[in-house]
């Protein structure tokens, strides 16, 4: 029952959202807070997969998470530049989700740098976080994270 929850995916199914997408951002993220504290209360995990460079929300989902009684992981996918331009290139050409087509619009090969760049202070803000390094096969980033998730209890029969 664990809830994978993508804000962009909510934010863009707000009628009208691109005429204020700030307001619509911020709608978005408050019903994600209010949808992960019922899911946490009923016992059950929630994923938040999002690009977040500034702290706010990030403490506020942590303080959510605390309050419920829940473990609180922060997991920052670390990527080189070229890498991540790459991404947003193949992005670009061939969107896998309605919400990447969009988001082509706003964020593009040429943004990978200032992208890049504004995760860095996380390291000193955060640093409980742990940084993974994202620049191989998705399938590579998924196991790490599972693994971390699992952690050194997993390994008990």
């Amino acid at each position: 029952m664990m809830l994978a929850l993508d804000i962009d995916q909510w934010k863009h199914s707000l009628g009208r959202w691109e005429d204020d997408a700030t307001t619509a951002g911020l709608l978005a993220r408050r019903l994600a807070v209010a949808a992960t504290a019922e899911h946490l209360r009923a016992g059950h995990d929630v994923v938040i997969g999002q690009y977040l460079a500034r702290t706010a929300f990030i403490e506020e989902l942590e303080q959510l998470a605390d309050r419920c009684g829940a473990k609180f992981c922060e997991f920052v996918l670390d990527i080189d530049e070229a890498t991540l331009a790459d991404r947003l290139r193949i992005r670009g050409v061939a969107p896998d989700r309605p919400e990447h087509a969009v988001n082509n619009r706003y964020v593009g090969p040429d943004d990978a740098a200032r992208l890049v760049t504004s995760l860095l202070a996380l390291r000193s803000s955060r640093p409980g976080a742990v940084w993974i390094d994202a620049r191989g096969r998705l399938a590579d980033t998924v196991a790490a994270v599972r693994s971390l998730l699992a952690g050194p209890e997993a390994a008990r029969p």
